[in-house]
């Protein structure tokens, strides 16, 4: 199952290999993308250096374990009727 980050604010980068890309807030990039690896990478460099400093992509979270309760059905204006 592929990793998936989404991005945390628009912002402009460049890939390694010189392209700059645009990204928007709530986009996703695959784990191995070449913006999400340098951001990774940004990421542990300032840890070590005590900095902090705000991620560009956070892991997307897909609340897979979790089920989902469905909402309790509203009531329609024929079904209200036929009480009365």
């Amino acid at each position: 199952m592929t990793k998936w980050w989404v991005a945390q604010d628009s912002f402009v980068g460049e890939t390694p290999d010189g392209a700059w890309v645009t990204v928007h807030k709530g986009q996703t990039r695959p784990d191995g993308h070449p913006l999400v690896l340098l951001d990774r990478d940004a990421a542990d460099a300032a840890a070590k250096a005590g900095v902090t400093r705000a991620a560009l992509f956070a892991p997307q979270d897909f609340d897979e374990d979790e089920e989902e309760t469905p909402a309790p059905k509203a009531k329609t204006a024929a079904a209200s009727r036929k009480g009365t």
